[in-house]
């Protein structure tokens, strides 16, 4: 009987304990997002859902109350708009990754083929995330003008509401070639984008004021700036 009241009792802690976090994302890092969530709930009690959408868009639905307890920028200005703000449970942004951009062809043989269709001209649709709400799309404008292409090429411009539509996009033949988060493509065949030609692509997280599980998010955010996380982005395409 003892015995019974004492699981009964660890069952109640546990389930007491447990908790949810929703985690608003960048688009382009959801693939790997999805990777930490699912170890993260392996050494835990917690479940995480994910709401995925460009910066900009995200960025509106925080400053109009959207229920969200950690935001994962694309970039390191909307983070920081929110600790100005105050909108930040802990008045912090902290870098998670820089993000690397890639041009890519479905079925591509060689990444210099990708490369020279591009300068040449020698295709109809070139897809990019909008640079209005999504860095990528942002950085994809910079390449363009550094490369001194953007005016040739700025009429066959097709803009995804975020970097995961912009690889939908060319992925689907709706664009022959596109600019697209280097962790989309990693197993393919892509030309990498210097980085010399962009600002770079830093992602900031913000733990929000507005959360009503502080103590899971910021183990989550603890979580996040493991070793073995680190090394689990890292491995998808990012820089640290």
């Amino acid at each position: 009987m003892r015995i019974l009241v004492s699981i009964g009792l660890c069952l109640f802690w546990f389930s007491s304990q447990a908790g949810e976090i929703r985690i608003a994302a960048a688009a382009n890092f959801y693939p790997t997002l999805n990777q930490i969530k699912k170890e993260f709930e392996k050494t835990s009690q917690h479940t995480v859902t994910i709401i995925r959408g460009s910066t900009g868009k995200l960025f509106a639905q925080i400053i109009k109350g959207a229920p969200y307890d950690i935001f994962l920028s694309a970039d390191s200005q909307r983070a920081e708009k929110l600790v100005e703000i105050g909108r930040s449970y802990d008045g912090q942004s902290y870098i998670y990754a820089i993000g690397q951009l890639a041009l890519w062809e479905k079925d591509a043989n060689h990444s210099v083929d990708i490369k020279e269709k591009l300068i040449s001209g020698k295709f109809n649709k070139l897809a990019i995330a909008n640079p209005k709400t999504a860095p990528y799309g942002y950085a994809a404008i910079e390449v363009l003008k550094e490369m001194r292409l953007y005016k040739q090429v700025k009429s066959r411009l097709v803009y995804g509401e975020n970097i995961s539509q912009a690889l939908q996009f060319v992925d689907s033949g709706a664009a022959d070639i596109g600019f697209v988060a280097r962790s989309y493509v990693m197993d393919d065949v892509y030309y990498e984008i210097d980085s010399q030609l962009h600002d770079p692509i830093k992602q900031k997280m913000v733990l929000l004021k507005q959360t009503k599980e502080v103590k899971i998010a910021e183990e989550f955010i603890q979580f996040m700036q493991s070793k073995k996380i680190k090394a689990l982005i890292k491995a998808d395409g990012y820089q640290l």
